[in-house]
């Protein structure tokens, strides 16, 4: 039985877009998962992408930009969460064992959905990729975090990334016996090659239903980090 990877994009990118930005990491993953891109159901403001790009610099990226979320300035409220919620649920029970990657906004997406599933209120994931993450902050979202989040959790930042600050708050949603934290000398992006982008490799090989031996949530590494 194939794993299915739901690689959730980043902020005003698209599912195209992020294949793209994965590159060679996307054909390594592929050896072991069947990997999906979804986009994100909201439309980004022309003001919000180019307010992204004042702030993080880049290129922009191909439309449609898209958003997962949009959050209120405060950050309390996150406008579109629930027409999310229902449409990644309603693609998860698609696979009959699924885990998600994600980038940016889609990895605090991920976070939020790893937290319901650890709840039994969503359905099951075999394990969860953050990379560039930071940990959901809205009214709503804050009391799932209450307890350790228990899927299986791999945490990736760039040192070089301006928000490497918050991948250490977001890990530590996550229960030490079940997470592994791994950082790599590069910004805001997911590594496609180098020690990183293997320990990511990995991670999903040894988690998927093709992998070795970890049929549990409760089964995974214990935390460690490491550089890439």
């Amino acid at each position: 039985m194939r794993t299915a990877l739901l690689a959730l994009h980043g902020f005003t990118m698209n599912g195209p877009s992020l294949r793209r930005h994965l590159g060679d990491l996307a054909a390594r993953l592929a050896d072991h998962v069947d990997l999906v891109f979804p986009d994100a159901p909201h439309t980004a403001s022309e003001a919000s992408v180019l307010d992204l790009l004042k702030r993080m610099g880049g290129t922009r990226a191909p439309p449609p930009q898209l958003q997962w979320w949009n959050a209120s300035d405060d950050g309390r409220e996150y406008q579109g969460w629930q027409a999310t919620r229902d449409s990644l649920r309603a693609e998860l029970l698609r696979y009959p064992a699924a885990g998600l990657l994600g980038f940016s906004q889609g990895a605090a997406v991920a976070a939020a959905a790893a937290a319901l599933a650890s709840r039994g209120a969503f359905p099951a994931l075999r394990f969860v990729v953050l990379v560039a993450g930071f940990a959901p902050r809205s009214a709503e979202l804050l009391p799932l975090f209450d307890e350790p989040v228990t899927v299986p959790s791999l945490h990736v930042w760039g040192e070089d990334d301006a928000f490497a600050k918050h991948g250490p708050a977001l890990a530590s949603k996550f229960s030490t016996l079940t997470r592994r934290i791994v950082t790599w000398k590069g910004p805001h992006a997911v590594p496609a090659q180098g020690e990183a982008a293997d320990a990511i490799v990995e991670f999903v090989r040894s988690h998927s239903a093709d992998g070795a031996d970890f049929p549990r949530n409760d089964a995974a590494q214990p935390d460690h980090g490491s550089h890439g």
